[in-house]
């Protein structure tokens, strides 16, 4: 995987959900509620953001490219299978908004990291409220994320794809098992 590659994929699905705001806000949806600026930026050079901090345009996206390499690639850390750079990107979308340690803790995460990788993608959706509310915002957000973690994947792996492109991966074990216990479970609840 290049790791470059996977960064500029996430940027425009960062860029695109977060906005940018070149004063600081309070983001009241965080718990607790955190200080923001520019592209979801909550520290800059180590200190909390603050109060009336301005940044120019420039600021916010040098801040927020900074950010982008630093959670990238405690994301690749974490993980212990390998992964594409569309799927890097897509996970470093979501690390980027809850935050990498709730990544760590993250059921994406869990799955992917037992082979999994279609499950993975379907958890993405869960991460849709904040606050304890559902967001027609995140809703989007992952959506289009666990759009870019199926590139490549595949084209069993999701409904609507009839064919495999060359470069694509055969199905991981674990999803081929995984495959064979939904379709239990689908016997078991409408025996015909």
């Amino acid at each position: 995987m290049d790791f470059t590659t996977a960064l500029s994929l996430a940027v425009p699905l960062i860029y695109g959900s977060e906005g940018c705001e070149l004063a600081a806000y309070l983001d009241t949806l965080a718990r607790p509620p955190v200080w923001t600026i520019g592209h979801g930026t909550t520290r800059v050079g180590g200190v909390p953001v603050e109060r009336g901090m301005v940044c120019s345009q420039e600021q916010a996206d040098l801040w927020a490219m900074m950010d982008l390499g630093s959670v990238g690639s405690g994301v690749v850390r974490m993980l212990t299978v390998p992964v594409n750079e569309h799927q890097c990107a897509a996970l470093t979308s979501l690390a980027y908004n809850i935050g990498i340690g709730a990544f760590g803790r993250s059921s994406v995460l869990e799955a992917l990291n037992h082979g999994l990788y279609r499950q993975a993608a379907d958890r993405f959706l869960e991460y849709d409220d904040a606050g304890g509310v559902a967001r027609p915002g995140l809703e989007s957000r992952r959506a289009r994320e666990r759009a870019v973690f199926m590139t490549g994947m595949p084209a069993a792996s999701y409904p609507g794809k009839a064919s495999r492109a060359p470069e694509q991966e055969a199905e991981s074990p674990a999803d081929v098992l995984n495959d064979a216990e939904i379709a239990l479970i689908k016997r078991r609840e409408n025996p015909t």
